[in-house]
This record gives structure tokens, C-alpha cells and sequence, in this order.
């Protein structure tokens, strides 16, 4: 127990760097931004300071998630077939969920950015990954027992409820557009 509780730190730091790298790749497509956000994340002292040996805190293994999320969010944009990654984003947020209290900020981000990329021109594939990451990880949220009902109750949380129930507006407005010839 103690060789885990020292080395968790470590790994999850490392996975954490890794995974902002891979989402700055994936925002950029850009290599050389991928390694300098990567170097950045290795040495800022915030980072270093959370995911040094030995010292185990419960957010090196939410910052890791946390930056699973937003990549595997970003990853379910891509194109029309890459919807499916919002099942893996939600999981991933129930993984930020049950390791730290910090998770309505993680929602909040990604409810923020689907109601923009809603407002600026709706799609199938936004309604598709979105509804996929919401649903799977709230389904999976209200089963932790210190949060229970609260995503679904709470003022903080209310926005990506509404963006939720608005992308489904949409999407049926979207489909009977399409079917009646519009």
C-alpha cells in the first residue's frame, strides 16, 4: 500500500502531462505546440507540486482525468464519425467525478463549449458526442454517493442540463427539417 500511495503521484502526473499534450495536439494539430504544452505542464511548480512522490493528494489523479475529459470531449468533435469518443469523455468525467468535488467546473467547461459551437451552427455530431457524455456521465455521476442527485438538481449544474435539453430541441427540429424537404 505504501509503494501505491508513493508512486501514484508520479504516474498520474505523467498521465496528466501526456494528456494535455494530446489535447493541445488535437486542438492545434500541431506538434511543436503539442511538446512546448507538454514541457510547460512538466515544470510549472502547481503541477510539480501535486504530482510529486510520495506526497498522494486526491487531485494528481483529478487533474489527469480532468485533462482525459477535455481530450476525449475535443476527440468526439473531430468529424462526423468520432461522436462515439463522448462515451469514453463521459467515463472519464465519472473517473474526475469520484476522485475530487472539483467536477461541476469540468461539466460546466464542456457545456460551455457545446452551447458556442450549438450557437454558431448546430450538427448531428455535436448532438450525438454531447448527449453521449452527458448521459453516460451523469448516469454514472449520481451512483457516487457524496454527489447523488445533485447534477441534476443543482443551480451550478443547471446549464448543461439546459444545453442538454436544447441540443435535443434542436436535433428534432434538425430532423424535421430534413424530413418534411425544408
Amino acid at each position: 500500500l505504501n509503494d501505491v500511495c508513493v508512486f501514484i503521484p508520479a504516474w498520474f502526473g505523467v498521465a496528466s502531462t501526456a494528456f494535455l499534450g494530446l489535447l493541445t495536439y488535437e486542438c492545434t494539430r500541431c506538434t511543436d505546440s503539442a511538446v512546448w504544452a507538454t514541457v510547460i505542464m512538466a515544470i510549472i511548480p502547481v503541477h510539480i507540486m501535486r504530482s510529486v512522490g510520495g506526497g498522494f493528494d486526491n487531485e494528481c489523479v483529478a487533474i489527469s482525468f480532468m485533462s482525459m475529459t477535455f481530450y476525449f470531449w475535443c476527440r468526439s468533435l473531430r468529424d462526423a464519425d468520432s461522436w462515439l469518443w463522448g462515451v469514453v469523455a463521459g467515463l472519464s468525467y465519472f473517473c474526475m467525478v469520484a476522485s475530487w468535488g472539483g467536477y461541476v467546473f469540468v461539466v460546466n467547461m464542456i457545456g460551455v463549449h457545446a452551447a458556442i459551437l450549438m450557437l454558431r451552427r448546430h450538427s448531428t455530431k455535436l448532438h450525438r458526442a454531447y448527449t453521449l457524455f452527458f448521459l453516460v456521465g451523469t448516469a454514472l455521476s449520481v451512483h457516487i454517493p457524496v454527489v447523488g442527485w445533485t447534477p441534476l438538481r443543482s443551480l451550478e449544474q443547471i446549464g448543461p442540463l439546459l444545453v442538454f435539453g436544447c441540443l435535443q430541441v434542436m436535433e428534432m427540429l434538425s430532423i424535421w427539417k430534413r424530413r418534411s424537404g425544408m
